[in-house]
This record gives C-alpha cells, sequence and structure tokens, in this order.
C-alpha cells in the first residue's frame, strides 16, 4: 500500500511541475509578466482613450456623432490594463510575447548588480556597526544604481512601444538625456534600496529557516513565509509610487517614432511642453502623480497586487510539494 501511495505522490508532483513548467507559470514569469511589463503599461495607460480614437479616424471638421459605431465602441472598451487575462492577451497579438524587453531587463539589472558588489569591494568602510553597515549598503547601492538610469528609461519604452526594426540598443537614448530622467530614477532607486534593507537583514534567517522548514512541518512552512515573503511584499508595495512615477516620465520621453501599444497622452494633459516650443520635453515628479488619476492607480495597483498573490500561491505550492518530496523519501528509506 505503501508503495502504491508512494508511485502516486510522485506522479502527481511529476505532473504539478509540468504543468506548471509548460504553462509558463514560475515565480519569474509571473513576476516579470505582471508586476514588471503589464503594471507598466497599467501605469500609463490612458483611462479615457476614446478621444484618441476620433482624432485619428475623424477629421476635425466633422460633426460628433454619439451613435458612430466606432466612438460607441471606444466608450464602452475597458482599458487594456484593467485585467492580467486581457493585458497577457494583447501582448501576444501586438508583442509577440509576454517577455517583451527581456534583454534590456537583464542588462540594466546585470549591471546593477553589478556595479552595485564592485563598490561595495573597493570602498570599504572601518567603522564597525550595525547602522553605519545598514547606511553604507544603502548608499552603495544607490550610487550603483543611478549610472543606469537610461537603460531602464530604454527597458520602458521597450515595453510600452511597438516593435521596430532597429535593434534594442539603437532605440536606447543617450547619456545626454540622462539628468532628465535622474530625478525620476533617484526617487525609484532611494525607495527600492531603503525598502531591500529588510530582505538585506533577513537574508541568513531565511536560508536556515528554508533548510529547517521540510523537517518542522506548517509551522516552519510559515516561518519560511514570514521571513522570505514579508519583506519581498514589503519592497514590491513600498516601490509601487516610484515605480508609477518612473514609467511615466520615462513615457513621456518616448521618442516620436515609436508608437505605443496601449493608448497613453504624449503630453498628460498639457503638462509637457515640448523642448521645440521651449519646453523640457518631459514630465516633472510632481506632475507624473498628479496626473496619474484614481482609475488608472487602481488598475495599477490591482495588477501588482494579484500578481504577488499568485506568486505567493506559488510560492507555497512549492513548499508542499518539496515537503511532500521530502516525505516521500523518509518514507522510502524507513
Amino acid at each position: 500500500m505503501s508503495s502504491v501511495s508512494s508511485v502516486l505522490i510522485r506522479r502527481g508532483a511529476e505532473l504539478i511541475s509540468a504543468r506548471l513548467r509548460d504553462r509558463g507559470q514560475s515565480p519569474m514569469h509571473v513576476h516579470y509578466t505582471c508586476i514588471d511589463v503589464i503594471a507598466t503599461l497599467a501605469a500609463v495607460e490612458d483611462s479615457n482613450p476614446k478621444t484618441y480614437v476620433r482624432l485619428d479616424s475623424e477629421d476635425s471638421h466633422d460633426s460628433f456623432d454619439p451613435n458612430d459605431p466606432e466612438v460607441a465602441a471606444a466608450s464602452t472598451t475597458k482599458p487594456i490594463a484593467s485585467g492580467l487575462r486581457s493585458a497577457i492577451k494583447h501582448l501576444r497579438a501586438r508583442g509577440g510575447s509576454c517577455f517583451r524587453g527581456f534583454r534590456m531587463y537583464l542588462a540594466f539589472t546585470g549591471f546593477d548588480l553589478g556595479a552595485g558588489l564592485l563598490i561595495r569591494g573597493i570602498v570599504v568602510i572601518p567603522i564597525h556597526s550595525v547602522s553605519v553597515s545598514i547606511f553604507s549598503t544603502f548608499l552603495k547601492q544607490f550610487i550603483a544604481s543611478m549610472p543606469f538610469a537610461t537603460w531602464q528609461m530604454a527597458w520602458v519604452h521597450l515595453v510600452i512601444a511597438e516593435k521596430s526594426p532597429r535593434s534594442s540598443y539603437r532605440r536606447m537614448l543617450g547619456l545626454r538625456h540622462w539628468p532628465r530622467i535622474a530625478p525620476a530614477a533617484a526617487l525609484y532607486n532611494f525607495l527600492m534600496c531603503a525598502a531591500s534593507l529588510p530582505i538585506s537583514a533577513a537574508g541568513p534567517a531565511g536560508w536556515v529557516a528554508m533548510m529547517a522548514a521540510p523537517f518542522e512541518g506548517y509551522k516552519g512552512l510559515l516561518l519560511v513565509l514570514a521571513i522570505n515573503i514579508l519583506p519581498v511584499v514589503f519592497l514590491i508595495l513600498a516601490s509601487v509610487p516610484a515605480r508609477g512615477i518612473f514609467a511615466r516620465v520615462a513615457a513621456s520621453m518616448l521618442p516620436e517614432e515609436d508608437d505605443p501599444i496601449v493608448p497613453f497622452d504624449r503630453l498628460f494633459g498639457g503638462k509637457v511642453k515640448p523642448e521645440i516650443v521651449g519646453g523640457s520635453g518631459k514630465l516633472g515628479l510632481r506632475d507624473a502623480w498628479t496626473t496619474f488619476d484614481w482609475p488608472a492607480r487602481t488598475r495599477f495597483v490591482k495588477v501588482i497586487l494579484k500578481a504577488l498573490a499568485i506568486e505567493v500561491a506559488l510560492f507555497v505550492v512549492g513548499m508542499l510539494l518539496m515537503q511532500g518530496e521530502l516525505a516521500l523519501i523518509y518514507l522510502l528509506a524507513a
């Protein structure tokens, strides 16, 4: 009987793992597709895109006809990023993949991580104190992240814009645009570095809890969730305003030759003054938040919360599978 149950458990674990892998429902897939890509689209998408349909499809001298099917459809259509399913379908139809911009994402995150490790190795603070160590870690990571602001902006442009025959790196704005995106990058990196401090502090404890969890039952699982998941959730939630502001500022600097895959007002209600008329050609930090209307904020937060719930569920399923496999090994060994 025990042999039959062990075979069933093993086959069930293999089946679940195969289905999760085939469908791409891994935490990495969910995090990048939902929290990075779809949330960025939700941050820049206009809540009332019908005005852009009218400007593109009708002559300015024509009278407004409320019974026009195109206008009626535009007024009743929900925003693309109002749901994860609709956003994923739109990405596959327009972009071909939910992993759009992933190479650029790996590039700037890899350089960011490498620069942070390099600065930590070169700059050594002789004062041994917990508070000084935390502050130095925060400062080093912040300094390491700032030089790659234009790379992060290029990633936003790749996510929100149509595909182009030009390569990703040729579409990236030059270093002369770094001062324009630097304020938004400084706010984003400040909140990200500050919110990541609990993760650094919980790192060693998290590994110990992870190793001990299979032998402590549900109490061990709850301990792993508390130490490993809660700091990550805090990091993502604390960075929500900075994510939205940076995405909107970067979107305001989208080159004119790039067409967005979601409707958004390039002038953001007149807050962006083109450089040709003497303006800055970008959205300020305050304007990026004030023009972020409540329906768009709600969609933005809902996308992140749904993705977090999926990630936590996948993590719990993975831990349960690991506990089941270890229990199976223990039963077979006994």
